[in-house]
């Protein structure tokens, strides 16, 4: 006996690999669900269809019995009873012949339709996509991706293999369960037959209804997973939707520093109007101005940290504004006034006790 040992590649049976590492964005979530392309399995409607259907036949299984059997005495009789048969009398049978089919079919076709409805409404939620119903060419173009040995088609031989042997193997146990009954049929009333074999029937289909809803959810989950596995993107993809999204990062920052400095430009010549500049020797600087009549309390016109504040410490000394050396009022200035506000009341006592040491804030408030 030669044994043959086969390699097997198990990428094969994987995803394509194409260095998709980084998770879905949203936009690519959103374009792909304006375009209708969302998670769902088709096997979760069908089966939903087969139920409803199954249920609904057994419960109106006599009336549809009943309704059939008039139907069919209706229009064999019409065939001994019409002495001429033309184009007229063609059309009015036809007429006839839909309206009554309709009306018997009705209840089958709306449960179905109802549950095709739900079985979908269950997996994406009510939607309504336009560009779905576009025409696009990859539609109808081959793709051999759907024929090559992958995850999606692997699955899908499981899948449909595990329906065969558990649609056989039910089937088998109940028939054989219901065997002897069947048999007994040829000394039963038509009815009484009737309603043996559609029950045997119904057990049957409920049975493969429910092993067909399992595969289906299991069909689901699979689907969502690959789903989520194709709106994988490559780093650059990421990198190029993030730069459409906000913009190039590296223009962005040179945009914010350029602000920055046009905020700084601006701050630093409002200091020659400052009352004092309070300072951390050196690391902070906070310029406050007080105007009589106008503000209920000084107010942070410029502030800065070590090359601004140095800046600011530089400015004040050019234009004669006082510079005062107070560590904590300096830090917590800093850290909690922002440019243009005035200071809350818990810095009142501390400030003001600055202020009035100063002989040019005195004489514009007329203190003394």
């Amino acid at each position: 006996m030669i044994l043959v040992n086969y390699d097997i590649d198990l990428q094969l049976f994987a995803a394509a690999d194409e260095g998709r590492t980084e998770p879905p964005s949203e936009r690519r979530r959103r374009e792909e669900k304006e375009k209708g392309n969302v998670p769902k399995s088709n096997e979760v409607s069908s089966t939903l269809v087969l139920l409803g259907g199954t249920v609904v036949f057994y419960l109106l299984g006599d009336t549809f019995v009943k309704n059939s059997a008039i139907f069919i005495r209706k229009y064999l009789s019409m065939g001994t009873t019409v002495e001429r048969f033309g184009a007229e009398e063609f059309r009015v049978v036809l007429s006839g012949v839909s309206r009554d089919f309709f009306n018997l079919l009705w209840p089958v076709l709306a449960i179905t339709m109802i549950f095709a409805i739900v079985g979908n409404v269950v997996q994406v939620g009510f939607m309504f996509t336009p560009r779905a119903l576009s025409f696009r060419f990859d539609r109808i173009s081959p793709n051999f991706k759907r024929i090559l040995p992958n995850r999606q088609t692997m699955f899908n031989l499981v899948k449909s293999l595990a329906k065969v042997i558990l649609i056989g193997f039910i089937s088998y146990i109940l028939i054989t369960g219901d065997f002897l009954k069947v048999l007994l049929t040829g000394n039963m009333g038509m009815m009484e037959a009737i309603g043996l074999i559609t029950y045997s029937g119904f057990k049957i289909m409920m049975a493969v209804g429910l092993v067909l809803l399992a595969i289906a959810v299991s069909d689901f989950y699979f689907q969502k997973s690959e789903f989520e596995e194709s709106l994988k993107q490559t780093p650059s993809e990421a990198k190029r939707e993030m730069k459409e999204d906000s913009g190039d990062p590296i223009l962005k920052n040179r945009r914010m520093q350029l602000a920055r400095e046009m905020m700084q430009g601006n701050m630093l010549k409002e200091v020659p109007k400052a009352d004092v500049v309070i300072t951390n020797p050196t690391h902070y600087s906070v310029a406050l101005l007080y105007e009589v009549g106008r503000d209920a309390a000084p107010r942070v016109i410029a502030k800065g940290e070590n090359r601004i504040a140095l800046e600011i410490r530089r400015i004040a000394r050019e234009n004669d504004v006082p510079i005062v050396e107070s560590p904590k009022q300096a830090r917590l200035l800093y850290a909690e006034v922002d440019v243009g506000k005035e200071i809350p009341k818990e810095f009142f006592e501390a400030i003001v006790a600055i202020l009035i040491t100063l002989e040019k804030f005195k004489r514009k408030v007329g203190i003394g």
